[in-house]
């Protein structure tokens, strides 16, 4: 009788295949999909305090305008392309006010969610907010969808010219966040832009700009903080002075429903 046999030296090596393996196929990604850091359901809101940021005096100062904003999923509608979506409406009013009476429609937008994206078409720009995998220093290409320049007609500067190649990334995945003395666990931050040329200005002669976009998601409520920092600064030409122009955003979470 033939008898066989495996060398000893062999057996451990094919236990390490089998394991790498097994180890391959059972990988997963630790993470809720993104349609868990949004609450999609008609009459879910989540109010804000909003400080606005413009220039004023033809780019000479800066002046902030606060609200107190409410974004409220409206219904289920469909887009231009066929896609369905949540229309979200926001209401603002004063910051001091409780008075449920003085609640005024400002915008609309579009939230779609679609796996393996979160998408918001909000004043005729598309953003893929949200897109799975959800883990710490994953990046995508959330303004792909953006022109050349979203900002120009409207402000009317430069630095938004590289938007649309912005790598949104993931961090602090899980973190518990701390906002207007409430605390809010299982958030993800999603840093979008972190750029700046001659800040602090140190050369008045020189161009000088700054971009800053980072929004944090709670998971069962949506955004729950968003600050976005964009301007420019044109040095003085002659006996013009030099001057500011941009804007910025920052809203961060009150309570919700």
């Amino acid at each position: 009788m033939k008898r066989s046999f495996t060398p000893v030296g062999v057996l451990p090596m094919l236990l390490l295949l089998i394991i790498t393996a097994c180890k391959k196929q059972t990988e997963t990604y630790p993470s809720d999909p993104v349609s868990a850091y949004m609450n999609l359901a008609p009459g879910k809101y989540v109010r804000y305090r909003l400080d606005s940021t413009v220039y004023i005096f033809f780019g000479q100062r800066d002046t902030t305008i606060s609200y107190q904003a409410k974004d409220v999923v409206d219904t289920l509608v469909t887009d231009a392309a066929g896609h369905p979506g949540w229309r979200v409406i926001r209401y603002l009013r004063d910051t001091a006010s409780t008075n449920e009476a003085d609640w005024r429609a400002a915008t609309t937008y579009l939230v779609t969610s679609s796996f393996p994206t979160i998408e918001v078409y909000e004043d005729y720009l598309r953003f893929v907010k949200l897109k799975d995998p959800v883990y710490n220093g994953y990046s995508w290409l959330g303004n792909s969808y953006l022109p050349y320049q979203p900002y120009d007609v409207t402000i009317g500067f430069s630095n938004d010219q590289p938007m649309p190649g912005w790598e949104y990334t993931y961090q602090n995945v899980g973190a518990t966040l701390t906002i207007n003395g409430k605390s809010y666990p299982n958030t993800i931050s999603v840093l979008q832009a972190q750029d700046s040329t001659n800040v602090p200005i140190t050369a008045p002669d020189v161009l000088a700009s700054k971009d800053y976009w980072i929004e944090k998601y709670a998971k069962g409520i949506g955004l729950v903080y968003k600050e976005v920092i964009m301007w420019e600064y044109q040095p003085a030409s002659g006996p013009n002075p030099g001057y500011y122009n941009g804007f910025g955003i920052k809203m961060s979470i009150i309570d919700h429903n």
